[in-house]
């Protein structure tokens, strides 16, 4: 396996989790008793962007190929992290599971036979641990103070990760930084950032990274937060919104000129990520511009929406965002890579449909299904469940104050048509300010929002326009265009302003 291509900060491999001057035995032994007190619970014929995915996984690896573990936002919360600060009762169960559930993601994928090369990760790894450094400083100072704490959730985090028997990589998220658009004062730099996750997770390429797989592969990690969006001086500043900045930009075009087939992660999915982000007509304007000028990516994967979705034939290569093991702890993936650039899924159809929990599998030989839950861990997996879609008492959605709340409506599956039709009938008549109000809120860009996105994915926005017209004799992209100009709303569908969710073709 040759050695990383790192972006524009280097880490230190296999460098001492504590400070250098502990002993390497006894900083084990501390991290193990750690781990015991944080973890006491531990115990088709396809459009042609599918062309290079395999549908039937074999048992075996041959010779030439390649498997991944796949996991995103881990969100481990420390001591230090206030309880009940989380969108309703659901994300305020899960976080406080989160350092347990970690712990047995890493005791199965360490159990994965045969076993993984790489575990590639999608993000928001600790949650909010920057909070804690703004408390303490976000200077040199503070970062020391925050080093020398014994227990953190950088700490947790980096000590069950490093039982983990296997090279990781990492495209890191918006809970691995500090953006507070205006004030940069309150936000954490690219350096200060780039000095903590050295420290805790030995990460090579901070920022960004590839790992070359063999003669054939490159895994590519990107960071979706090196922009303007990302950049609190700029007044085009917004969080919501994912940009990669002209020196990461250009890197990617070169990693990509290597000719290898190519998997991406990136924290963000590609429909948050801005258009002519770069003042240019060289190929490197957006990661838009970079992606389609090139013939071999097989595969864009990414986090942050919380719920397993596949973009279905929305970009050229095939795109999925994976789900986050806050919510179940069998929430990764297994993922092999063959050298011809094809590629398969070993566990397609754990994740229930595009769901917030996945189905608990066995990975000794031939991945199987187990079960649909366990008695210790059934998950955090919402409501209505998955498959009761069609029978949940959803009324119509007309205005802001018929909007249920999360207690009450907080949909396990991504994307279900069946239940956005009642939050579709606020626009009946076309755009007004309680149409544009509804749909915001819950097309938000946000993994708390029901809908999150839901307009780019192929499928759904299909279904979408033809109800809407049929039913309502009303223009879908021209009514969500109108929330945009003349109410202000940000809302992302196919088609619309500002970021990569191409129009139907």
């Amino acid at each position: 396996m040759a050695g990383p291509a790192v972006g524009a900060a280097d880490g230190r491999q296999g460098a001492p989790l504590l400070s250098s001057s502990t002993d390497r035995v006894g900083s084990r032994s501390l991290i193990k008793l750690l781990l015991t007190l944080a973890c006491v619970a531990a115990l088709v014929s396809l459009p042609s962007a599918y062309r290079y995915w395999r549908r039937t996984p074999t048992a075996a690896l041959p010779d030439g190929r390649v498997r991944l573990a796949i996991l995103s936002d881990t969100h481990i919360a420390g001591p230090e992290y206030p309880l009940n600060g989380e969108n309703g009762a659901l994300d305020n169960a899960s976080i406080t599971k989160t350092q347990q559930r970690l712990f047995r993601v890493v005791a199965a994928l360490n159990a994965v036979s045969p076993a993984p090369q790489l575990a590639l990760f999608g993000g928001d790894i600790v949650h909010n641990g920057l909070e804690r450094l703004r408390s303490l400083g976000l200077n040199a100072t503070g970062l020391a103070k925050l080093f020398s704490e014994p227990v953190n959730g950088y700490t947790i985090a980096g000590g069950i990760l490093q039982e983990l028997q296997m090279e990781k990589l990492f495209a890191w998220g918006n809970h691995d930084k500090l953006l507070q658009c205006g004030d940069p004062a309150s936000s954490a730099s690219r350096q200060l950032s780039a000095h903590l996750l050295r420290h805790y997770f030995h990460a090579a390429g901070v920022d960004y990274g590839s790992r070359d797989l063999g003669p054939h592969w490159k895994v590519v990690a990107l960071n979706s937060m090196l922009g303007y969006t990302w950049d609190p001086a700029d007044p085009r500043c917004n969080g919501l919104m994912s940009s990669y900045g002209e020196e990461q930009l250009r890197w990617l075009d070169g990693q990509l000129a290597e000719g290898k087939h190519t998997l991406i992660m990136m924290h963000f999915p590609l429909h948050t990520s801005v258009l002519g982000e770069v003042p240019t007509e060289a190929g490197w304007r957006d990661l838009r511009t970079v992606l389609t000028a090139h013939d071999n990516v097989r595969l864009v994967l990414s986090g942050h929406c919380h719920k397993g979705i596949d973009w279905q034939d929305l970009y050229a290569f095939p795109a999925f965002t994976v789900p986050s093991t806050r919510y179940s702890a069998q929430n990764f993936r297994i993922l092999d890579l063959h050298p011809d650039g094809s590629f398969d899924t070993v566990d397609l159809d754990k994740n229930r449909g595009g769901s917030r929990c996945s189905d608990w599998w066995s990975y000794q030989g031939t991945p199987k299904f187990v079960a649909k839950w366990q008695p210790r861990d059934a998950g955090d997996c919402g409501s209505p469940a998955a498959g009761e879609e069609d029978t949940f008492p959803l009324s119509p959605v007309l205005s802001p104050s018929d909007i249920p709340s999360q207690d009450v409506f907080n949909p396990e599956r991504s994307c279900q048509f069946v239940l956005a039709r009642q939050v579709l009938q606020a626009c009946a008549a076309g755009a007004s300010q309680d149409c544009c109000d509804v749909v915001a809120d819950q097309f938000y860009l946000s993994s708390s929002a029901p809908f999150s996105a839901c307009f780019c994915q192929p499928s759904f926005w299909q279904q979408s326009v033809e109800y809407m017209q049929e039913w309502h004799g009303v223009q879908l992209a021209a009514t969500l265009h109108h929330c945009f100009a003349d109410f202000g709303k940000l809302i992302v569908f196919r088609g619309g302003p500002g970021t990569w969710c191409p129009a139907a073709a």
